[in-house]
């Protein structure tokens, strides 16, 4: 037999001795320790070597109950959270078992782990319930409390005389959120009354004496106004008007200041003096003349466009100033220490032209309603005739009455009359009676063919009214739209006297020819009934548009 022969068989047989040997000792200590922690078990600092199970839960007992507050230390400030507070709660039996299984699997079926613990320790974690929405939460909480956003400085002056002081700059703070609920959560597990060291990182500021030198420029600034061209005249912003929106800016991540504007304030001030400079467009205004046509037929009925004499007058464009620009240039004027800069503005074309205006050669729809004289409802009719008078509607654009009339107010001339309320009871109200002229305007609109895209009858039938084919009014909350849905703009021409109100709309609608055909009135009930009013529109082309509309009206209320 070969020396290498015989080196290997001694080898072997050493290792086979050991194995035999190790396999003695794992067994000889599971047998002794059975049922009971392996040697050099510990859990929480508490060593358990041969404890049984019931041994192992009352040393742990004292570990599980306590709820010793982990320290938290950022920004000067001590926080202490305690486990309990924070949704931990020690589950003493799962950390028994969890013992006692300690050291009994792993490589070569557990027995390094069984033998290791009797050379060393072996360090088994308690065994925790969390209630995660809670530690979070504490997570949140603290995190809120220590972050702070940096604050650059600020400026603040004063009148009589004109002096500016600063609020000095502050650094930043922000919480690295994940970082701090790892390292919460493991001071915690380990339930020794920890000390961590919450994860911050600073934003910069810029240092005090900067602050301090932007205030002295913002003094300087102040000594003159700034003047403003480009708008009409030249115009001054004042001192003091200065002085309500000068402000620190901070610029370079927060590292430098500079003298600028406040935004809030700026567009503020902005709007005030484009107020000032701001000039509508006018449209072409066009004129009639002659008495307006009388239309009032309430049953069935037809009407087709006439011929009219048209004046146009020019119209004019418009200027507006252009807020964001108007309030750049501002800005940058005061950041270069500059006392003049130009308010940008742009040109408002008129919605109607002359050439558009010239288009105009018909009366395409019109209507007059009557009522009894000397009424104060004859009042508020007439009031709103005027201010609707003399509008021009754009091809393309929606006609509101309410828009145009705007909310009837004792200041515009309107005054208490009766109109019908909830329940179908009239009562006195301020502009009561102007659902009359929204129904004579109904009317020329429809006859014109124009498109209604809304309108509302009245809840009770009113004699003086065409039976479906009228509009009440309620400032905010009903109103009568229609569209503009010719080639040419519709000019609105009103006219009123002691007895009656007329609605004439010219334009040139492509001679419609418009119908109206009233069905049966159909009872509903006591003094109800229904009405079905259909719109026959004949275009220049043949086609014929049918709009059938129904309406039904209820009994007043008893007095």
């Amino acid at each position: 037999m070969s020396s290498l022969s015989r080196f290997l068989l001694v080898v072997a047989g050493l290792l086979i001795t050991v194995l035999f040997g190790l396999s003695a000792l794992v067994l000889g200590l599971r047998v002794a320790y059975d049922g009971q922690a392996l040697p050099g078990t510990r859990v929480a600092g508490v060593a358990l070597g041969g404890a049984s199970a019931e041994e192992a839960r009352r040393r742990l007992a004292p570990v599980a109950g306590a709820d010793v507050a982990v320290v938290l230390r950022a920004a000067d400030k001590t926080y202490r959270i305690r486990p309990a507070d924070a949704g931990y709660a020690v589950d003493l039996d799962a950390t028994v078992r969890a013992a006692l299984d300690a050291g009994r699997d792993g490589l070569l079926g557990g027995a390094l782990a069984t033998v290791g613990g009797v050379v060393r320790t072996r360090d088994v974690e308690l065994v925790t319930r969390v209630d995660r929405a809670r530690f979070a939460q504490i997570v949140d909480d603290l995190t809120d409390e220590i972050d702070r956003a940096p604050f650059p400085g600020a400026l603040e002056v004063t009148t009589n005389p004109f002096a500016v002081v600063t609020l000095p700059p502050r650094t930043g703070r922000k919480v690295d959120r994940a970082e701090l609920a790892r390292l919460l959560e493991r001071a915690i597990r380990r339930r020794g009354g920890a000390s961590v060291s919450v994860p911050v990182s600073l934003a910069p500021v810029a240092r005090r004496d900067a602050v301090e030198a932007v205030a002295r420029e913002a003094e300087d600034y102040l000594l003159e106004p700034l003047r403003l061209t480009g708008a009409g005249d030249p115009l001054e912003v004042s001192q003091a008007q200065l002085a309500g929106i000068l402000a620190l800016e901070s610029v370079d991540g927060g590292r430098r200041v500079r003298l600028g504007a406040g935004d809030k304030r700026l567009d503020a001030l902005v709007a005030q003096l484009a107020a000032t400079r701001d000039r509508p467009a006018r449209n072409a205004r066009i004129s009639t003349s002659g008495p307006a046509a009388v239309f009032d037929a309430k049953g069935d009925v037809s009407w087709r466009p006439r011929k009219a004499s048209i004046t146009v007058r020019n119209g004019r464009p418009g200027r507006e100033v252009r807020r964001a620009d108007a309030a750049a240039a501002i800005e940058a004027a005061i950041r270069d220490g500059s006392h003049e800069t130009r308010l940008p503005v742009r040109r408002v074309t008129p919605a109607v032209s002359r050439t558009a205006a010239l288009d105009v050669d018909s009366l395409i729809g019109t209507f007059t309603t009557r009522y009894e004289p000397g009424q104060p409802r004859v009042t508020n009719i007439r009031r709103i005739a005027r201010a609707v008078d003399g509008t021009v509607i754009a091809p393309g654009a929606q006609f509101s009455l309410n828009g145009l009339a705007g909310e009837r107010s004792a200041a515009k001339g309107y005054v208490e009359a009766p109109f019908i309320a909830e329940g179908n009871r009239l009562e006195d109200s301020l502009g009561g009676g102007v659902s009359q002229f929204s129904t004579t305007m109904y009317n020329a609109a429809y006859f014109a063919g124009l498109r209604i895209d809304s309108h509302t009858p009245h809840s009770l039938y009113i004699s003086r009214y065409p039976a479906g084919r009228e509009s009440t009014l309620n400032f905010g909350s009903i109103d009568l739209l229609w569209t503009n849905d010719t080639k040419v703009p519709v000019f609105v021409r009103t006219s009123s006297d002691a007895t009656s109100v007329t609605v004439s709309l010219y334009g040139d609608n492509g001679g419609r020819r418009v119908r109206a055909v009233s069905g049966a009135r159909r009872s509903v009930g006591g003094g109800d009934f229904s009405v079905v009013v259909t719109r026959f529109t004949r275009y220049s082309d043949g086609n014929v548009k049918r709009e059938p509309f129904t309406t039904t009206y209820g009994t007043p209320a008893p007095e």
